[in-house]
């Protein structure tokens, strides 16, 4: 088993750096291409693009090494490609840079003196085509190599089957669970697909072994985690992968602080709210992106507003008074999807509810009308709320906006949210949409508060587009 598991991780680095390859290699051709075409291809005959696409593709895989791009899927549960795209900007612009020096030296010009043009084009290329080859994979390549990472998670509590949950809906986390271990478990959510504790804490070495496990996840286990690394270090096995979840998860979020005061390591949990330059910089962002959206949409509003008058009686328009930043009461703007008199139907429904807390959802709300079901289907029902965004009173990415009512049932920590405006997409709709929730809802949203960042924001909205599309969380 020790052989094993190695090569069965180094298989997967293998692909990762194919894919790389392909990628680099598309970017650097489709660069050579544009520059002859544009007239731009200098002295350089076909056999020195050929040495600089080699020599390129080498260079970059090289310094992908050294950002250690190879290794987080093997060491990580789940990997975001948007979080590379930070190092492959790294890796390339300094390919770039170097392929640009190099070619001014004697002896390798001949390599590298293929002008600076194709040079520039691929760098813009390759910081496309690396990232998009990458995220294509993980998500349709990696689950069909059928060879993720064997689990075992160690706490059947409450947070445990949790992120037993959240990890079975994403095949392209390389994770299979084998099961659980806890000396007093709670009962497993029938949503485990079967999943079953498969003994105490103390069976964990016996289990690794016999299922062939090559990470644990501890989940508020009632063992020490040094403890459970001693006993791993002891029963000498290896290329065992450990996760921890903290304490205090809750108020954590992926880009916290971490320090050390002489070894001792500090969580550091930044203050909810955000300084003026801050607030400026988002607002300057959900400006630059709503402004020319709006027109964009324009057309799609007025063929939407016929479709709805066409269909039934009413306003065109939903407005419904909701809670936003600082306490101030605003009314957000919808398209109309349901009946005309649907708020008053609502008691009438009470008993049909499938959502937690003071949230009221029903998949198949009998109040939806049928040009509202296409419009939720869609999402074009929330295109209004960029009327919202530019008035100021939403942000593109933000809390949710509870209605009065749901907000007067949160309570404590979880108001900081109100410090950010709230926004049309959000951390909720990224990680589960209706799927989460409602005390979940609010952590997130308050992780957003404490820990906002405009790469954050950039992210959410991207990750939201093809949630949209493929219709997860619905």
């Amino acid at each position: 088993m020790g052989a094993w598991k190695p090569r069965r991780e180094r298989r997967l680095v293998s692909f990762f750096v194919l894919v790389d390859a392909a990628a680099l290699a598309v970017s650097t051709m489709v660069a050579v291409l544009i520059s002859e075409a544009i007239g731009r291809e200098g002295s350089a005959s076909a056999i020195d693009f050929v040495w600089w696409a080699l020599a390129t593709v080498v260079l970059v895989i090289l310094a992908a090494t050294f950002q250690d791009l190879y290794e987080r899927d093997r060491r990580h549960v789940a990997v975001s490609t948007l979080d590379e795209v930070h190092d492959f900007f790294t890796a390339l612009t300094f390919v770039g840079f170097v392929e640009l020096t190099l070619g001014r030296l004697p002896g390798l010009d001949d390599v590298f003196e293929v002008g600076h043009v194709p040079v520039l084009l691929f760098w813009a290329l390759g910081l496309v085509c690396l990232p998009a080859a990458r995220g294509a994979f993980r998500h349709l390549g990696v689950p069909l190599l059928n060879n993720p990472q064997p689990t075992i998670i160690v706490g059947a509590g409450h947070v445990g089957q949790t992120i037993a949950l959240k990890i079975l809906k994403h095949r392209s986390f390389n994770t299979r669970l084998v099961g659980f271990l806890d000396d007093h478990p709670q009962p497993l959510d029938p949503e485990l697909n079967g999943l079953a504790v498969l003994g105490g804490e103390d069976d964990l070495v016996e289990v690794i072994r016999r299922t062939n496990a090559t990470r644990v996840i501890l989940a508020f286990s009632r063992r020490s985690h040094e403890g459970v690394v001693e006993r791993i270090r002891e029963s000498g096995l290896k290329d065992i992968h450990l996760s921890i979840v903290p304490r205090y998860f809750e108020l954590m979020s992926a880009n916290v602080g971490l320090t050390d005061v002489e070894g001792i390591p500090l969580i550091d949990l930044p203050a909810a709210g955000l300084s003026r330059f801050a607030r400026f910089t988002k607002r300057a962002f959900d400006l630059a992106l709503t402004l020319p959206g709006f027109l964009v949409v324009l057309p799609v509003f007025v063929a939407i507003a016929i479709a709805i008058k066409l269909d039934t009686r009413g306003p065109v328009f939903f407005r419904q008074p909701r809670m936003g930043r600082g306490h101030r009461v605003f009314h957000i703007i919808k398209f109309r999807t349901m009946v005309v008199g649907a708020e008053q139907m609502r008691d009438e429904l009470l008993d049909e509810n499938e959502s937690t807390g003071p949230l009221f959802k029903i998949k198949q709300d009998p109040r939806v009308t049928r040009v509202g079901r296409v419009l939720r289907k869609l999402s074009l029902d929330e295109l209004p709320q960029l009327i919202n965004v530019l008035r100021g009173e939403m942000s593109l990415v933000g809390p949710r906006p509870f209605v009065v009512h749901e907000d007067e049932k949160i309570e404590g920590w979880a108001r900081r949210r109100l410090d950010l405006t709230p926004g049309i997409t959000g951390v909720w709709q990224v990680m589960g949409r209706n799927d989460i929730g409602f005390e979940e809802m609010i952590k997130l949203d308050y992780l957003y508060v404490t820990n906002w960042s405009l790469w954050w924001d950039i992210k959410l909205v991207l990750r939201t587009l093809p949630i949209i599309l493929l219709r997860r969380g619905y």
